[in-house]
């Protein structure tokens, strides 16, 4: 038996006109994904291939207003790139993203400042639900068809 649970949760629009995601992410088909899953959200999105390179991107643009963060990165991971990112906006928020889920990763994301966690593969409607809690909800898809 095939059970279609897409019509149990009635699909939300997302326009976040004005705010900047940094996408911390080593991998191009993983990042490619995150932005397709926001190019409809009207927000500005940006890349940082390395630990070390988001915390430069944060350091040097701080119309930033939430990080997604790739904790198993090449060179600086993602648990110390937090912690620097921290360093330099303790207020950010950044919201942990990972395959690899250990007994005791999800206490580490927390415990290195990060404000939430989603786990790979990720699922659209989550992803921006958990975005939302920063940005902004969004609205009910038939909501926004009426005239």
């Amino acid at each position: 038996m095939f059970t279609d649970f897409t019509s149990q949760t009635p699909a939300k629009v997302y326009k976040w006109t004005g705010k900047t995601i940094l996408i911390a992410e080593d991998t191009d088909c993983s990042f490619l994904y995150l932005k397709t899953i926001l190019r409809n959200t009207e927000a500005i999105v940006l890349w940082a291939s390395s630990g070390q390179e988001a915390i430069n991107m944060v350091r040097e643009h701080k119309e930033i207003d939430v990080v997604l963060m790739d904790i198993n990165m090449p060179g600086v991971n993602g648990f110390d790139a937090t912690i620097a990112i921290h360093s330099i906006r303790p207020d950010l928020k950044v919201i942990a993203q990972t395959a690899f889920v250990h007994d005791n990763e999800v206490q580490l994301c927390y415990a290195s400042g990060c404000s939430d966690y989603i786990s790979k593969p990720i699922d659209k409607n989550r992803l921006l639900e958990k975005l939302g809690v920063v940005l902004g909800p969004g609205v009910l898809k038939s909501l926004t068809s009426i005239s």
